[in-house]
């Protein structure tokens, strides 16, 4: 009786890889960019509804939209904005991740476009809106009237 060769290394295979997630029926991955850090206190409330929500991985697919209207995107509806100072520019945003956190998305973008974002409670203490102001057009102001 002649031994396979195949059929001696498929069990010992099996054991090597069976703690590598292989054969694992979906895959492991978590669900928010875990390379996306945002600091503590951006957008920092005690509301726990609306840290839940910024909280919340969604899939991000903004493809040509410009700045003034990627607030209006599916994956950031659910609370209203107010732009208080608009951009210097309105360039045009293209992102796609399968999953963020609605808080890194608005740290994403609050970083790449010089935005200060903050959230503006009402009197029971939920949400009104985030409050957006261009950091550039208040520096651009700033300079202006240094002048």
């Amino acid at each position: 009786m002649k031994l396979n060769p195949a059929r001696l290394l498929a069990p010992l295979l099996m054991l090597c890889c069976s703690g590598c997630g292989i054969f694992d029926p979906r895959p492991a991955y978590k669900a928010a960019d875990e390379l996306a850090v945002v600091p503590p206190d951006f957008l920092f409330t005690r509301y726990e509804p609306l840290n839940r929500w910024l909280d919340t991985a969604v899939r991000v697919q903004i493809f040509d939209v410009p700045l003034s209207q990627v607030v209006h995107e599916p994956c950031l509806r659910g609370v209203n904005y107010r732009l208080v100072q608009a951009p210097v520019e309105n360039p045009m945003i293209f992102i796609d991740k399968l999953a963020l956190t609605r808080r890194q998305l608005l740290w994403s973008l609050a970083q790449d476009h010089q935005l200060h974002l903050t959230p503006v409670l009402d009197t029971p203490g939920g949400p009104a809106y985030i409050e957006i102001r261009s950091r550039a057009a208040r520096n651009d102001a700033r300079a202006r009237g240094d002048r």
